[in-house]
């Protein structure tokens, strides 16, 4: 599979704080500045049917809003209405209420809930882990003695919550230096305090994502970057987020998720040609400046993904009790 670097999870994480302040926000009522194509797609919006969609904000969201500024949704009958959430457990429990026809997050929050027995679907494949030094990393004091994986051991460790992607890649870390995961003691925070906390003492570490990371090494010169923790983990290429539906919305709507992954293909090719368009457009559904979401990477989209690709990912799960069954993968993607 080529490699299309977590830069989706970086960018995902990065800025779920800024649900908070958008949720029930919808692309639908925005003034996108696209002109008359965008200005088109609105005034027939009373023929276009809605698509419902629940979101970790992210940059890469700007696929979708390009896609609908460039007509290649309403061309389909399709309206977007994307609501900002503020966790992917949260996405995924909108999506199997039916409050959501899709969700976007990581992949971490739907294979908990296919491991629970709830049946999901992924429909487009966003993104993957980046070679080392592309992943964002781990906050610690430089005058702490923590030097390695290992020693994060028994950590205070600030996060943004305890089932999210960055704490399975210190729990693999941890375990692939020789200690013991289990010891991690997680303090979930919001991604803009966990710098200001371990600088003060109050945790020995924390995760540290982007824009974050830069601007908490920059306001406090006692922290340092202990590493690129997700490369330290997992290979390159290692599945990270996308876009998935409920098996039963799939059933009820097999027309709008069909017209929906056409369009989408459509806003993909148009993306990847005008990733500045994408950008500016993400940084908007999240909330960020100009200045932030440049600190965030932003790749093509390649949606190419097999079951062997998540073996790593699902192995880890299952290691640190995630998950305690086996998932049939081929199923969740839709190839079986």
């Amino acid at each position: 599979m080529p490699i299309n670097p977590l830069r989706r999870f970086v960018a995902w994480a990065a800025v779920a704080l800024s649900a908070l302040a958008l949720i029930g926000c919808s692309s639908s009522g925005a003034d996108d500045g696209s002109g008359a194509r965008a200005g088109a797609s609105s005034s027939a919006s009373g023929t276009l049917q809605v698509v419902k969609i629940g979101i970790v904000p992210t940059l890469d969201l700007g696929f979708l809003t390009v896609g609908e500024q460039q007509g290649y949704f309403a061309q389909q009958g399709l309206k977007l209405e994307i609501t900002p959430v503020d966790s992917g457990p949260n996405v995924i429990t909108g999506l199997v209420a039916g409050q959501y026809d899709l969700g976007y997050t990581a992949y971490a929050p739907p294979l908990v809930a296919v491991g629970s027995g709830q049946d999901l679907r992924l429909v487009e494949h966003l993104g993957g882990i980046a070679p080392k030094g592309q992943n964002g990393g781990i906050f610690v004091r430089k005058d702490s003695g923590i030097t390695r994986w290992k020693d994060l051991e028994g950590a205070r460790f600030g996060t943004n919550a305890p089932r999210s992607f960055g704490v399975l890649w210190v729990q693999a870390a941890i375990a692939k230096d020789g200690g013991d995961p289990s010891k991690l003691e997680l303090v979930p925070l919001p991604f803009n305090q966990i710098a200001d906390n371990v600088a003060s003492g109050k945790l020995d570490a924390g995760l540290g994502l982007q824009p974050y990371l830069a601007q908490g090494l920059k306001q406090h010169s006692e922290l340092t970057n202990l590493g690129d923790v997700a490369a330290a983990a997992f290979p390159p290429g290692t599945p990270s987020g996308g876009i998935f539906t409920a098996a039963a919305t799939l059933q009820a709507k097999p027309e709008l998720l069909a017209k929906f992954k056409t369009a989408f293909a459509e806003s993909v090719t148009y993306g990847n040609a005008h990733l500045d368009e994408v950008r500016a457009a993400g940084a908007k559904i999240s909330g960020l400046s100009a200045e932030d979401a440049a600190l965030l990477p932003l790749e093509k989209v390649d949606s190419a993904v097999t079951a062997a690709d998540f073996e790593p990912l699902l192995a880890a799960m299952r290691q640190f009790g995630w998950i305690n069954k086996d998932i049939d993968i081929n199923k969740f993607l839709g190839k079986s």
